[in-house]
C-alpha cells in the first residue's frame, strides 16, 4: 500500500517482496516514510512511482521488466531517480509493469514492459514481453502531451484522459472498449474511446470512467474470473443507483465508486473481504455492488 498525506509525505506498508513499499522487511505492518515533498504517487504491479514538487520522478520496487527505468533489472527498496534527459515532469502514471511521465516540455516518456504496444511504441503480441529499460519518448503521444490530465495503463495497453474530457487508448484492443475481444489485436496508434469524462481509473485489464454528469462507464477484457461482470467489449454505462456518482477507484480485479450521499460501493472480485465485509470468500459482487461500511 502507498499513501500521500497533505504535507507531501509518502508512506508505504504491506507486502514488500520486491521493495515496493519503500520500507525494509518482507511484510511491513507499520507505515514508513519513503519520500517527502511529493505531489503525486502511482503504483503498478509490485512497484511504485512518485513525482516531487521539484518536477523529479522516483521509482522503487520490482524491476525485472525495467519498471524502475534505471537501465538494469535489480529491485530496489530505495527510491531511484528517473532520468528524463533534463525535462521537468508534471504528471506520472503507472501501467501493469511499466510507467509514464508527461513533461512540461510537451512529451510523454515511458519505460517497462511494452508487450502489445502498451507503452505506445510498436511492441510484441500480447503475452510476449518487450522490455524498455530506460525512459524513452513516445512519438505517438506527442500530439496529445500538453492536453493530458491523467495517464496510466494495464497489462499491454495504456490510456489518457485529456483536458477536454476525451479518453484515448493504445495497445491491446481488447482492453480499450472499442468492440474487440481478441487479445491478439494491438496497435501503438491512439484511438478515442469516450468523451465528457471527468475522472478515469485504469488497472490491469480494464477501465472505469465517471462523466461530468455523474454516470459510470466501464470497459476492458471480458474473460477471467470477475471481468465479465465488471467490464465490456465497448464502453458500457452502469446505472447502479438513482443518485449521481462523485468518485471512482479500484484495484486489480474490482472497482469502487461513491454516490453523492457519501456511500461507497464495490463491484467485482471479492476474495478476503475486499467488497463483502461479512464474508471472507463470498462470490464475486455484480452491479450495483456491495455497500462498503467504513468504521
Amino acid at each position: 500500500m502507498l499513501a500521500l498525506d497533505a504535507e507531501g509525505n509518502v508512506y508505504g506498508w504491506g507486502q514488500n517482496g520486491y521493495g515496493e513499499t519503500g520500507c525494509t522487511g518482507g511484510y511491513v505492518t507499520i507505515p514508513c516514510v519513503v519520500l517527502s515533498d511529493v505531489v503525486q504517487i502511482a503504483t503498478g504491479e509490485y512497484f511504485s512511482i512518485a513525482l516531487t514538487n521539484d518536477d523529479q520522478v522516483y521509482t522503487w520496487g520490482h524491476n525485472a521488466y525495467g519498471q524502475l527505468g534505471n537501465g538494469n533489472s535489480r529491485n530496489s527498496s530505495t527510491p531511484v531517480l528517473v532520468n528524463l534527459d533534463g525535462e521537468k515532469a508534471r504528471l506520472i502514471g503507472s501501467a501493469y509493469e511499466g510507467a509514464f511521465a508527461v513533461t512540461e516540455e510537451g512529451y510523454v516518456w515511458a519505460w517497462g514492459d511494452n508487450e502489445a504496444s502498451g507503452l505506445g511504441f510498436q511492441g510484441t503480441h500480447y503475452g510476449v514481453q518487450k522490455i524498455v529499460r530506460t525512459p524513452t519518448r513516445v512519438p505517438n503521444l506527442e500530439a496529445y502531451a500538453n492536453d493530458i490530465a491523467y495517464i496510466g495503463g494495464g497489462n499491454g495497453w495504456g490510456e489518457a484522459l485529456l483536458n477536454d474530457g476525451s479518453v484515448i487508448g493504445w495497445g491491446m484492443s481488447a482492453a480499450l472498449g472499442i468492440g474487440v475481444s481478441k487479445t491478439s489485436i494491438s496497435s501503438p496508434e491512439p484511438v478515442q474511446i469516450l468523451e465528457n469524462v471527468s475522472q478515469l481509473h485504469v488497472r490491469y485489464v480494464g477501465s472505469v470512467a465517471l462523466t461530468n454528469d455523474g454516470r459510470i462507464y466501464t470497459w476492458g477484457q471480458t474473460t477471467g474470473n470477475a471481468f465479465p461482470m465488471i467490464y465490456g467489449n465497448s464502453a458500457t454505462e452502469r446505472t447502479p443507483h438513482d443518485k449521481p456518482v462523485v468518485a471512482i477507484g479500484g484495484g486489480k480485479e474490482h472497482i469502487f465508486y461513491q454516490t453523492d450521499d457519501g456511500k461507497p460501493y464495490g463491484v467485482g472480485y471479492n476474495d478476503l473481504y475486499k467488497l463483502d465485509q461479512s464474508r471472507c470468500c463470498s462470490p464475486n459482487v455484480n452491479w450495483p455492488g456491495a455497500e462498503i461500511t467504513i468504521q
